[in-house]
């Protein structure tokens, strides 16, 4: 295990300072985990779940599996196949929340199953048939917006999506909504788009969705992905906090719709403010901004976006910025547990990515005292 102190010298992980009273250092820590050719050295679906060891689980859509890992022990542990037909069937997973030992929360498209760590359903709701007269939208959840169940509610959360509405009933969308897994209730949250995305006539490109991956101090911590402010809504009174400006970076409008090379072109030269990651055990979020291409690079596509990570405080404050390397990190996939935030180490121009190891870098951020 190669562990050692980086400080906020380090040239490979550049600081971009603020007018903050509180400075970050952090501890990178690289882990490597053996893998054969049926699992996978990047899972976009995935969740993590704490018994003696810190684990995580991995959908693996090649194969149709879960690779069960030990994060600390740093092995796969086994790989349970899942499926396709019969009473257990199951489609192609978008989302996954390893709830307990023996309870995963599924999400696939129109449906949330509950099944247990050896692939049997316990339970399967049918999200077109609950949702179908309300007049909502369609339920999702995806590597932006992820299932999350609380125990504490018996609530799921999902994104609301309505592509055939126009544009001033979009604006006053309710965009989440909880289902209650005992009475199949549905509740709508007062989260609707921004004044920017209103300015920009809904006019953002791909850069449309809400991002949302966890809780912090029972508040939903999210964003969108045209603007960089963070947000925390209380489900309990329906109050939702805004993190202070500390920088004006919004989207640019769409101007042309029709063209699906402008369509890319607005995608690559504008930033995407992507899922916030609450960390509970250090009372910090963590928020990646996929932003221009590095003109230091020769090509200049989405695979030579720059990519950086935004820290702020459980008051929504922000803390810091810090520049990621190029070619390093596979984006969204980055998740948060007692013993720091890990990035997948999986760039698809990365030429030490290994097929034969899943990696990544570990990071403990803490105050520079």
């Amino acid at each position: 295990m190669n562990k050692c102190l980086v400080l906020l010298c380090f040239l490979s992980f550049a600081c971009t300072r603020k007018e903050v009273s509180t400075e970050l250092n952090f501890e990178q820590e690289r882990i490597s985990i053996p893998i054969s050719s049926g699992q996978l050295n990047s899972y976009q679906e995935f969740s993590v779940y704490k018994t003696e060891n810190n684990r995580m689980v991995g959908y693996n859509y090649l194969r149709h599996t879960l690779d069960f890992f030990d994060l600390d022990k740093q092995k796969l542990e086994r790989s349970l196949s899942l499926a396709s037909d019969g009473p257990n069937g199951l489609g192609q997973i978008q989302s996954l929340d390893w709830h307990n030992e023996d309870s995963i929360f599924m999400y696939e498209r129109g449906k949330l199953h509950i099944v247990s760590s050896k692939g049997e359903k316990v339970d399967t709701f049918d999200l077109y048939e609950i949702y179908g007269n309300l007049n909502l939208g369609e339920p999702v959840c995806n590597f932006y917006f992820k299932l999350n169940y609380s125990k504490e509610t018996k609530e799921v959360y999902f994104f609301m999506i309505n592509p055939t509405i126009d544009l001033k009933e979009k604006i006053e969308l309710s965009l989440v909504t909880s289902l209650s897994i005992e009475n199949k209730t549905v509740k709508q949250f007062s989260i609707k788009h921004t004044e920017h995305f209103k300015n920009l006539n809904g006019h953002v490109g791909f850069i449309s969705y809400l991002g949302f991956s966890g809780f912090l101090k029972e508040k939903m911590i999210y964003n969108f992905q045209y603007e960089s402010p963070i947000y925390a809504y209380s489900p309990v009174d329906g109050k939702i906090d805004q993190s202070k400006i500390h920088e004006e970076k919004k989207i640019n409008e769409l101007l042309t719709q029709d063209d699906s090379e402008i369509f890319d072109r607005h995608a690559i030269e504008n930033p995407h403010f992507l899922s916030p990651a609450p960390d509970p055990w250090k009372n910090l979020i963590y928020r990646f901004t996929w932003g221009a291409p590095d003109p230091s690079l020769v090509d200049n596509g989405f695979t030579e976006k720059s990519f950086s990570i935004s820290v702020f405080d459980s008051e929504l404050n922000f803390i810091q910025e810090f520049s990621l390397p190029s070619y390093t990190y596979q984006i969204n996939n980055w998740f948060v547990n007692e013993n720091g935030i890990y990035l997948n180490v999986a760039h698809p121009k990365n030429e030490t990515v290994s097929e034969d190891f899943l990696v990544f870098d570990v990071f403990k951020f803490k105050e520079n005292k």
